[in-house]
């Protein structure tokens, strides 16, 4: 009868541990997946074939994970908002723009009002 009991309380305290210990690995999952994934937005030349997008800060180099929606955009210069992973270098775009290039002269410049 002592075998049993003892047996049951071993049992019970193994699988209360187990599922602390499960829960626990669970919330440090979601805490890294929250840190590790920022809304920001970025200025920069798109690579070849939409892959690699290299920024106007620092020349940094990040690796995109849907360049299927920059592959129109390759040798360009865009502004992009993306979910970043900046551990990795690593972004999700979200939202792309396109930005002008100015081959003109700035008429309101100061050296045009005289």
């Amino acid at each position: 009868m002592k075998r049993k009991t003892l047996a049951y309380l071993l049992t019970s305290l193994l699988l209360t541990a187990l599922a602390a210990h499960a829960t626990a690995a669970q919330q440090e999952a979601r805490r890294a997946e929250k840190s590790s994934k920022k809304t920001i937005s970025i200025s920069g030349i798109v690579g070849s074939e939409g892959r690699f997008l290299v920024s106007d800060k620092g020349n940094r180099v990040w690796k995109v994970l849907n360049p299927e929606l920059l592959t129109a955009c390759s040798g360009q210069r865009v502004n992009v908002k993306v979910q970043a992973n900046v551990e990795t270098s690593e972004i999700t775009i979200r939202i792309v723009r396109l930005r002008e290039e100015r081959t003109t002269a700035k008429l309101d410049d100061a050296a045009f009002r005289r």
